[in-house]
């Protein structure tokens, strides 16, 4: 047992305190106020790593504790410091410290008042305990962020089965648009073969028929002027003729005829533009005049756009461009379509066309009511409408841009509230999937 060291000679350790410190299995040691080392045990001498003589030689010279055996809070934290403050005991937890042969420890040290200007402190290790704790800690942040990354990848894949779904459902609709827009256009491809032939006999038999009136007016003319110079004859035929409106008969027959031979050729031209608008070609890529398209679809939508909404042609001549016309002309009759509807009363819709390098620019720009700017993002969305219910399936423009992106093109939109809407389609004269095969066979 060592000795005490330093002791004046009215003050000494008790025998059963230092019994007490000796049998303790965690390091003690006796200090004074200026924190130099009175009394230790043999845990305390384990944990400086000096001998027993250094530890008294030390200890005789007045070096402070920290210097003997450091602890993490010696400089800063003091715990012989703090219980001198407050005047009663003082634990301080998971305390790091160095021991002697230069291993880690983690300890638990309490300070304690003795009285008489002395103060115990005593160093738990719990160095196994941290370390357990640290370990389990760890674990568990590690299984935290193993929660968080599982919960990122399932968040990401649910968006992803949501895109795919959502992408999807619009898909089987624009199919679903698409068969019925080429059953539709098969129909009307036949309908209008079907009227073909009737109109063309009436067209054709017009002229006839007007040849006929008036020979048949040249005959009653030739007759009046061989009748015989006879009042009562005279009379009763002016009569006749007053009584079936003869001159009437023959002033409107003039217009009766020239009307049948108009509703005969706008008939004829609606034939003919049904024939061009219809023809889908079953998905058949084909050079196509997209000039005659856009008349063609004017002409359709005739009726919803005469005497009401004007419409300027800022029309170019343009290079034949390789698509499916059906498709192309189905794009025009919705973007038309789409600008009426945005007009309200009367109104203008301009349509200019121009040749670019590599393709054709088609512009159409309305006077109607203009498009939120938050909603420009959205109008080629599948099911995004801004007509009322049963007014839009809002599949329309969806359609467009997969047509007009199905031939290498592009479709932009320009637009604020009250100032109307501009459609810029840009179309490649020949769509890059086949520029690529072009330049396969070439190069084979």
């Amino acid at each position: 047992m060592p000795p005490e060291i330093g002791l004046e000679s009215d003050v000494a350790l008790p025998d059963v305190v230092r019994q007490l410190l000796d049998g303790l299995a965690d390091a003690a040691v006796v200090l004074r106020r200026d924190r130099t080392v009175v009394y230790w045990n043999d845990a305390y001498l384990h944990y400086s790593g000096k001998r027993r003589r250094a530890l008294k030689r030390a200890a005789d010279e007045g070096r402070p504790c920290f210097e003997i055996f450091g602890l993490d809070i010696c400089h800063k934290d003091c715990a012989l410091e703090a219980t001198a403050h407050l005047g009663r005991a003082v634990r301080m937890d998971e305390i790091g410290a160095v021991r002697g042969d230069g291993e880690h420890l983690t300890l638990i040290v309490t300070a304690t008042p003795l009285g008489h200007g002395l103060f115990l402190e005593t160093y738990r290790d719990v160095t196994a305990d941290a370390r357990i704790q640290r370990n389990y800690k760890l674990l568990l942040e590690r299984e935290r962020e193993a929660k968080e990354d599982l919960e990122r990848v399932v968040g990401v894949r649910t968006e992803e089965l949501r895109t795919a779904n959502a992408d999807l459902k619009a898909a089987q609709a624009m199919l679903v648009h698409q068969e019925k827009m080429s059953s539709l256009g098969r129909l009307v491809a036949g309908i209008a073969h079907e009227l073909n032939n009737p109109i063309n006999f009436v067209y054709g038999n017009i002229d006839f028929v007007e040849e006929y009136f008036q020979n048949v007016f040249s005959l009653v003319k030739r007759y009046e002027e061989l009748l015989p110079d006879d009042p009562e004859t005279k009379a009763k035929v002016n009569a006749f003729k007053d009584e079936i409106e003869y001159d009437y008969l023959m002033r409107d027959a003039t217009k009766l005829l020239a009307s049948i031979r108009y509703g005969a050729e706008r008939t004829a031209s609606i034939v003919r533009d049904l024939k061009t608008f219809s023809r889908a070609g079953a998905g058949q890529m084909a050079e196509a005049d997209l000039v005659s398209g856009i008349h063609a679809t004017l002409n359709l939508l005739h009726s919803v756009i005469k005497d009401r909404i004007e419409v300027e042609l800022d029309i170019e001549p343009l290079k034949p461009v390789m698509c499916n016309v059906g498709h192309i002309n189905q794009v025009f009759m919705n973007i038309l379509q789409n600008a009426v509807d945005a007009i309200d009363g009367p109104g203008k819709i301009v349509i200019r066309t121009r040749n670019m390098k590599d393709g054709v620019q088609i512009v159409f720009k309305d006077s109607g009511s203009g498009i939120p700017y938050g909603n420009i993002s959205k109008l080629f969305e599948p099911f995004y409408t801004t007509k009322g219910v049963g007014k839009g399936t809002g599949l329309g423009l969806a359609i467009c841009d997969g047509i007009v992106r199905s031939h290498g093109g592009r479709i932009g939109v320009e637009s604020r509230p009250g100032s109307g809407a501009v459609f810029v389609l840009e179309l490649p004269y020949m769509p890059p999937d086949m520029n690529a095969a072009r330049g396969s066979g070439e190069n084979a």
